[in-house]
């Protein structure tokens, strides 16, 4: 077995409407693990790396969806990559800050990938910042970051199709292969909701021009 899925159990209609589906359809071999959000992000993603018993884990928020090849679909972007990454992600921003969303002909380089779903190796040797990112914001940046700038290890887009969709916008698999992120936070809090401006302010110090979604 070679993935594991974890995410946050924070919102159960979300789950049982978005992400507990497409679990449900996938296909291949995979095991799945959840904490409940209790603590803030960087420390709960840190105990689920540390609950992986597989080399990689898909680190992913409720409010996703995906067709039932994901694993698949992953599978050949490793291949193509050779197996030298440090993460994968949905959507992220590349070093000129280009945003790119993933596509099923085409792996883009990032500088950083969101939140909303990041693959990653078990054996990746950092750990999410708990003492700078202690919040609900940049936890993944700051992740990524410590990837490519200090351990050399690059982020890609998956060879998929995804996109921004609304909370009640679903797709199926007659359509074809896809990875949604359906933004239920921001659909009711906006974009820099919260502390955000405060720790967008601590990545900038700790990482300069660091570019994020």
């Amino acid at each position: 077995m070679k993935y594991t899925i974890g995410y946050i159990d924070h919102n159960k209609e979300v789950f049982n409407r978005l992400l507990g589906p497409s679990i449900k359809s996938l296909k291949g071999e995979f095991s799945v693990i959840s904490v409940e959000s209790d603590k803030f992000p960087a420390e709960n993603y840190n105990r689920l790396v540390s609950m992986a018993k597989t080399p990689y884990i898909i680190l992913t928020h409720q409010d996703v969806t995906f067709s039932s090849d994901l694993l698949e679909r992953i599978d050949l972007t490793i291949d193509a990559l050779d197996g030298e990454f440090g993460a994968l992600g949905m959507v992220g921003v590349d070093k000129l800050g280009n945003y790119h969303w993933s596509e099923l002909d085409r792996i883009y380089e990032l500088d950083t990938a969101d939140c909303c779903f990041l693959v990653i190796r078990t054996d990746n040797d950092i750990k999410f910042d708990t003492e700078k990112f202690g919040d609900y914001h940049l936890y993944v940046e700051d992740y990524c970051a410590q990837l490519n700038r200090i351990k050399k290890k690059s982020i890609y887009t998956i060879s998929t199709i995804s996109r921004e969709s609304d909370p009640n916008f679903f797709l199926t698999e007659s359509e074809g292969t896809f990875l949604n992120h359906h933004s239920c936070t921001v659909s009711t809090r906006g974009f820099c909701w919260g502390r955000y401006p405060e720790f967008r302010k601590k990545l900038n110090e700790k990482w300069p021009n660091i570019k994020t979604t």
